[in-house]
């Protein structure tokens, strides 16, 4: 297999069921080498398709059989790059069944649970071996849902089995923000090596799997979920730059014009793109000039000549322009990204 049909299919596994924008916003993780040694240095990013593709994928691509990546089963089309649990749809239920003694016995868990989701409801399940200690299982669903009804949903299916074979789930993965294994991808923990591959349905490859091969579930089906379906409506807007305004995104403006020894790339897509399309309102070749400029004063003055692709920026200006999104202010960068807040406070202080 080559890697880049992992790529072709972390689009579906991404895009899901029910086939959200590739602009849309999931959480991505990721540790390169093993889990048990490597775990400070778990990464984690809120980003689109193509985001991952840039900041993770050279990485991974390197390094494939030592890289553990995991995804939410939530997305996300609003404005902020760190979401709340009112901002979230989503389009799958993940499960996660273990027993380290015996994992075989976890994986037939998961299997009777799929078995019985086809039986009560007509719907079909993705169960993937999660490496060492059993098995995920991946509900798709016909519509996405809200956080309250995922719950509900979750917890509703669960009780198919009976109860000694419920506790054979980690309830841990009840958490709005969770994320989950990518399948067909290296489980690396304790020095072993472990494929999370996909039993059901058969797959031999990468390019074997698709969501369209399945029978998503009705959520209504669920006689205990009333589906309350809130997608988030955004309209695109300029802003007015007054004399605040000015104030409030100048940052944005001397880290163009100073440009940055690291993080570029999340630079551009936590704050550049929606700033130059949705504040300032310039056009997609504009705003890439912008972009070019701010790349080319980290060159000259960092020394930094790594490339960012022009696929990356067109795409993210689109994304932003498409969403209507905001520039994240410097306090939600801190929060959110700590390392990059960092080199831009010591870029703005020079």
């Amino acid at each position: 297999m080559s890697l880049d049909d992992f790529l072709i299919f972390l689009d579906e596994w991404f895009r899901g069921p029910t086939r959200i924008d590739i602009y849309a916003m999931r959480y991505f993780g990721l540790v390169i080498g093993d889990m048990e040694k490597e775990k400070k240095r778990f990464k984690r990013d809120s980003t689109t398709l193509i985001g991952f593709e840039q900041l993770y994928w050279p990485k991974v691509r390197r390094r494939f059989r030592d890289s553990n990546l995991f995804m939410s089963p939530s997305y996300w089309e609003t404005s902020e790059v760190e979401p709340s649990q009112e901002d979230v749809l989503y389009d799958r239920l993940d499960y996660d069944f273990d027993e380290e003694q015996n994992p075989q016995r976890a994986v037939e868990v998961a299997e009777e649970f799929a078995t019985s989701i086809k039986k009560e409801y007509g719907a079909d399940a993705v169960i993937a071996k999660s490496g060492f200690k059993g098995a995920h299982v991946h509900v798709p669903l016909r519509r996405p849902v809200v956080w309250e009804d995922y719950q509900v949903l979750w917890k509703a299916l669960l009780r198919l089995l009976p109860e000694e074979k419920q506790q054979l789930c980690d309830y841990n993965m009840l958490e709005w923000n969770r994320l989950s294994r990518i399948p067909m991808t290296v489980n690396y923990k304790k020095g072993k090596r472990s494929w999370a591959w996909i039993i059901r349905p058969r797959v031999r490859g990468w390019l074997d799997f698709g969501w369209c091969l399945l029978e998503p579930l009705d959520p209504t089906r669920v006689g205990a979920v009333k589906v309350r379906v809130e997608i988030p409506s955004i309209q695109s807007c300029y802003v007015d730059l007054g004399r605040d305004n000015r104030k409030r995104y100048e940052w944005i403006e001397k880290v163009v014009e100073r440009g940055l020894p690291d993080g570029r790339k999340r630079f551009i897509l936590y704050a550049l793109s929606a700033y130059l399309m949705n504040v300032k309102g310039l056009g997609e070749e504009e705003a890439l000039q912008v972009v070019r400029e701010f790349l080319e004063n980290s060159r000259k003055n960092f020394g930094r000549r790594d490339e960012v692709y022009e696929s990356f920026i067109r795409g993210d200006l689109k994304r932003v322009r498409s969403k209507g999104l905001r520039p994240a202010t410097l306090e939600k960068v801190r929060g959110k990204d700590p390392e990059l807040y960092s080199i831009i406070e010591r870029v703005l202080s020079c």
